[in-house]
């Protein structure tokens, strides 16, 4: 027959023994807690998907810039303007406002580097995104780590896992 519990004021938990007790606590906490990620760990691919997306807007803004120059040099005579006459024209102070922006945005890139330098990938996600800050480094580079670094990344970006499916590559990292 089962054994009947107290209710009340005299109800207790079992007895533990001291044995369970401390073997409890010589366990290590193993895994993540409910949606939080685990002690310590660190979201490599995010952090370098947010510095990919920094890095593709200051490329966005020296566009920006480029197009502004060519406006200004088919209708001035823009190459020989001082910085002071160049701010005068008409796009003046919007080039000097992107040129203000990339130069911010810059910051925050080179300052975001040496973190992300030091940190050590655990799984191809994370080895993929720092071959992806790899990619926006030396993509204008002709030089000897120039070829391996773009044909790992475009192996890569198109490779999945052959056991799950999951693509190597974030789509938020579009290099």
């Amino acid at each position: 027959m089962g054994q009947r519990r107290k209710t009340g004021d005299g109800a207790r938990l079992p007895a533990i023994s001291r044995r369970a007790v401390i073997g409890a606590t010589a366990v290590p906490f193993a895994g993540p807690v409910r949606g939080l990620p685990a002690p310590g760990a660190v979201d490599i691919p995010a952090q370098c998907a947010a510095w990919v997306a920094v890095d593709m807007e200051i490329t966005r803004l020296c566009n920006r810039w480029s197009e502004l120059e060519v406006q200004a040099a088919k209708q001035f005579d823009y190459f020989n303007l001082t910085d002071a006459e160049i701010s005068a024209l008409p796009m003046g102070p919007e080039m000097d406002a992107v040129d203000a922006e990339c130069r911010r945005l810059g910051d925050v890139c080179e300052e975001a580097l040496e973190p992300l330098g030091k940190l050590t990938p655990r799984t191809i996600e994370d080895a993929t995104a720092m071959l992806a800050i790899a990619y926006r480094l030396l993509r204008l580079q002709e030089d000897t780590p120039w070829p391996f670094v773009n044909k790992a990344w475009a192996f890569l970006s198109k490779a999945h896992c052959p056991g799950c499916g999951a693509a190597y590559a974030a789509e938020t990292l579009p290099v």
